[in-house]
């Protein structure tokens, strides 16, 4: 984990989709830019930086941390947004 502690927002409606998943979750780099996955599909890696919110473990990739400010929907891919609507 990187020495610098990473201090991002978690905007509510995030908060309650993180503890309520099953597993810990990784703010991951894909083609569409920053989005978060739970650790089964992208592991942590040894740089990513880790924010607790609540007993979760929020995994935040090194190359994407100075690039966001606050963790929020638009990180959730579409299926997941998906599901939240049905």
């Amino acid at each position: 984990m990187p020495a610098k502690p990473l201090s991002l927002k978690v905007t509510p409606e995030m908060e309650v989709y993180i503890l309520a998943r099953s597993t810990d979750l990784r703010v991951a780099t894909t083609c569409e830019g920053a989005l978060m996955f739970s650790t089964r599909i992208s592991p942590p890696k040894a740089t990513d930086h880790v924010i607790l919110v609540g007993e979760r473990k929020v995994y935040v990739s090194a190359v994407q941390a100075p690039h966001i400010k606050a963790i929020d929907d638009k990180m959730l891919p579409r299926c997941a947004l998906e599901k939240k609507r049905q």
